[in-house]
């Protein structure tokens, strides 16, 4: 249930789905598709977890600092019982995840800008020539490189509409948001690389089977 939430929460909400519906000229398919797609994929790699569950632990159990555990828990925190010891706990907590998660997410941002900054030339030319599958395989491919924001990813995606087929645009538009740059850095605070691995090659293996099969179906044409 954890990695189907984590999976589906950056490619179903309705942030991106308005952003989605304002990058394609209010085409409500494209909307759908994403959605209907993106929710069984996710479901399908939460699945892929409990039929075969982790044999090794999948938190990381660092410690956040001498008051807080990895696990968010503050020392003394059942007795605090006033409003204003709720408030100190909550700054703490937000204090201490801020100071956490913030250089992560910090590192993948430079990352991804840094690649951002050189173009998706190479990209699109990588498409001349190629198949279907392998043109879904690329945009999969820059959707994790690029590490653009979810409410963003379909401004980019329509840019290349006259360069990659519907099929290769709606990968980008699915796994792009659920494993990138930024979000496999970011993971790295709380969980050990086994499992970041294992979510990202299952991500990218569902994602591109659910575009390829729905295509090859009829659909995204």
């Amino acid at each position: 249930a954890a990695v189907t939430f984590m999976a589906a929460a950056p490619v179903i909400n309705p942030v991106v789905m308005l952003s989605t519906y304002y990058a394609f000229n209010g085409d409500v398919r494209t909307v759908a598709v994403r959605v209907v797609l993106g929710i069984a994929s996710a479901a399908v790699t939460g699945m892929t977890f409990a039929l075969r569950r982790p044999r090794y632990d999948v938190l990381s159990g660092g410690a956040l600092d001498r008051l807080m555990c990895g696990c968010g828990y503050f020392e003394d925190a059942q007795s605090v019982a006033t409003a204003r010891g709720k408030i100190e706990l909550f700054l703490w907590h937000a204090q201490a995840e801020f100071w956490n998660v913030g250089k992560y997410l910090v590192i993948g941002t430079f990352v991804s800008a840094a690649i951002q900054s050189m173009g998706t030339n190479l990209f699109a030319q990588a498409n001349t020539g190629m198949s279907l599958a392998a043109s879904v395989a690329v945009m999969m491919a820059m959707g994790f490189v690029l590490s653009l924001c979810s409410s963003s990813d379909a401004v980019v995606a329509r840019s290349f509409s006259g360069q990659f087929p519907p099929a290769a645009l709606m990968g980008f538009l699915i796994f792009g948001p659920m494993a990138d740059i930024k979000n496999i850095t970011m993971l790295s605070s709380g969980f050990t690389k086994r499992f970041i691995a294992r979510f990202t090659v299952t991500a990218f293996a569902v994602c591109f089977a659910a575009v390829f099969i729905y295509y090859c179906l009829g659909g995204l044409t």
